[in-house]
């Protein structure tokens, strides 16, 4: 077994937050489990040159298909979710937001409701700012008029990244775009970008205004598919919680990014300390791998029934890190452990 830098995290109850208002739809009681596709997929486009990994509708219903084949469903993955690079390079001539028609020929619409016929729930990416990251139409001048489309797509959940737009009045467009989707009346589980973007920066921020306009936020930078990424999220998530860990709890969570587990970056040992690490931050569970091709034992991690019970605990307290250790064994055994609480 090798030697790995780790870091051990054990649970610490802490007060919860009193008096401090939070986002009211009932939604995220537990943190979310699902797929989503970016880490794995990014913005792959060439569906002639890469077929079964383009962003098109075919890899999200081939998703939603083995959730539930494969067994994932009945573990509590549930959302199937749609990062960027989906969008038409433009919008309708009434403003309206259109799906690149060659890779999504049947609509977002269509798409959804083939995820909801599995028993599972849609999630879709926008970018609060005149352009996605990667460079589509974003929500900027159509706040009111995409919230009211995503409704009426049958969205469950929407990630709001952060590109293109001043860090400076995140806090308010977040929340204004927040209060757009309540008044759709849909339930929609809102996943905000904006610490993100303003930690980098230096900037304060209100996690106070989080919780009570959010469901889940981005904390920090994207993850990669290594395991000094993951050790990187996982260091500096210990050096804020102090301040980080009060904010979490049911219908809002601290997000620490995508589970690597079965993609080509982390070892078996290494993918049993991030499924424990991050269960233990009470993290949403988001997988971002090739399904198919997951092997059987990193499968045996993201479907170990322990581990996902210590994350989706009803009180939802966010554990903290209590020391650090330079041997994977010592992870190992405390994935164990988490196993058979």
């Amino acid at each position: 077994m090798s030697s790995v830098i780790a870091i051990m995290y054990a649970t610490v109850a802490f007060v919860i937050l009193h008096g401090v208002n939070s986002l009211d739809n009932g939604l995220a009681l537990t943190p979310p489990m699902g797929w989503l596709a970016w880490q794995r997929f990014r913005c792959i486009t060439d569906c002639e040159m890469y077929p079964d990994e383009c962003i098109s509708e075919k890899l999200f219903m081939n998703v939603a298909d083995l959730l539930v084949s494969e067994g994932y469903a009945e573990f509590g993955y549930k959302y199937v979710i749609v990062d960027d690079c989906w969008l038409a390079t433009n919008r309708s001539n009434d403003g309206k937001l259109l799906a690149d028609n060659k890779r999504f020929p049947s609509g977002i619409k269509a798409l959804s409701d083939y995820v909801h016929s599995k028993g599972l729930k849609f999630g879709l990416y926008q970018n609060w700012g005149e352009k996605t990251c990667a460079g589509y139409p974003g929500v900027s001048g159509h706040e009111e008029q995409d919230a009211q489309q995503f409704a009426e797509w049958g969205v469950d959940y929407v990630k709001l990244d952060g590109c293109y737009s001043d860090i400076r009045d995140m806090e308010k467009g977040y929340a204004e775009f927040g209060k757009h989707l309540k008044n759709t009346g849909r339930p929609i589980v809102y996943s905000c970008s904006w610490p993100a973007y303003q930690e980098g920066k230096g900037m304060p921020i209100n996690y106070t205004a989080l919780v009570e306009h959010c469901n889940l936020w981005r904390n920090y930078g994207d993850i990669d598919d290594s395991w000094t990424s993951v050790m990187d999220i996982a260091d500096y998530f210990a050096l804020k919680q102090e301040f980080w860990a009060p904010f979490a709890g049911p219908g809002h969570w601290n997000d620490p990014d995508m589970l690597l587990i079965g993609n080509f970056g982390l070892t078996v040992d290494q993918s049993k300390a991030q499924m424990a690490i991050w269960a233990i931050l009470a993290a949403p569970l988001l997988m971002s791998n090739q399904l198919s091709a997951v092997r059987p034992e990193f499968k045996e991690i993201l479907l170990n029934k322990g581990i996902i019970d210590v994350n989706q605990d009803a009180l939802g307290i966010q554990g903290k890190r209590v020391f650090r250790v330079c041997n994977v064994y010592l992870i190992y055994k405390l994935y164990l452990l988490l196993t058979i609480l």
